[in-house]
């Protein structure tokens, strides 16, 4: 019995060492990105759109005839549309600070640039959420402020989250473009993915929309509402789209990880 319990402890303490040493290894990339950020306008960037659009919006509102259930669920479209070429700008742009610093040869360089990786990944997922999460306030706050309003500022916020949510694979995605292809493949992809977003809340998305990664950003918040506000059909647009959502969630976390461990360098040259 003393023998099998030592064989254990044996077994089992080099992968404690090795996890410790790869969350030590994480939270030192994760400070060093975010020294490397304060020079670019990435963080300032998820500080003032947040004031730009909820004040923009709120100003509009303030004047405008629609109903509350109208204007949330614009709202919410808007930045559900506009969020992957934002992801788009920002993947590129921690893409072609890597790039200036000897071409890649900083991070190339590294014993474990997996965990470089998903160190910067990781803070652009936080910068993306604590983004949202300050816009959701701001006009939640703003909002329900408003006479008569029936909308409360938890609602708001779980909008965000849920967004937040829907974005992960696009960050996934666009970070191996930023890096593959170069940041203008990435700005690019941004764009296209904005557009096909906004066409997907129309009609013309209505059947084809749970299929297209590029768009949950906007429709499955706007799905989320219209279940809020009742609509008929919501709730089994949502059971159907959540099992593709975390298939497709796991499987561009395992892609980005292979990819990550055999990632030579840019294939373009801007």
């Amino acid at each position: 019995m003393t023998d099998s319990r030592r064989k254990s402890e044996i077994c089992v303490a080099p992968s404690h060492k090795c996890s410790g040493r790869e969350n030590k290894m994480l939270r030192k990339h994760l400070h060093a990105d975010i020294l490397k950020m304060k020079g670019t306008p990435v963080i300032l960037a998820h500080i003032l759109i947040p004031i730009i659009t909820s004040g923009v919006f709120l100003l509009y509102y303030s004047f405008s005839a629609w109903n509350d259930a109208t204007k949330i669920m614009a709202f919410y479209q808007a930045v559900g549309a506009g969020f992957p070429v934002l992801i788009g700008i920002f993947c590129a742009s921690v893409a072609a600070q890597e790039k200036k610093a000897g071409g890649f040869q900083n991070l190339l360089s590294l014993p474990h640039k997996t965990t470089a990786f998903w160190s910067k990944v990781f803070l652009l997922l936080l910068f993306g959420m604590f983004s949202i999460l300050f816009t959701a306030i701001l006009f939640g706050y703003g909002f329900c402020r408003t006479p008569g309003c029936s909308i409360s500022i938890g609602l708001c916020i779980t909008m965000a989250l849920i967004m937040w949510c829907s974005s992960i694979p696009l960050y996934l995605w666009q970070m191996i473009l930023a890096f593959q292809f170069g940041e203008g493949v990435s700005v690019c992809a941004g764009i296209v993915s904005s557009l096909v977003s906004a066409l997907m809340l129309t009609g013309l998305g209505k059947f084809i929309w749970k299929f297209t990664v590029i768009s949950w950003t906007a429709r499955i918040p706007y799905t989320f509402l219209k279940l809020v506000f009742g609509e008929v059909g919501a709730y089994d647009e949502l059971k159907a789209v959540l099992p593709l959502y975390a298939i497709f969630t796991v499987i561009s976390m395992l892609y980005y990880f292979l990819w990550a461990s055999y990632f030579e360098g840019c294939k373009l040259s801007e």
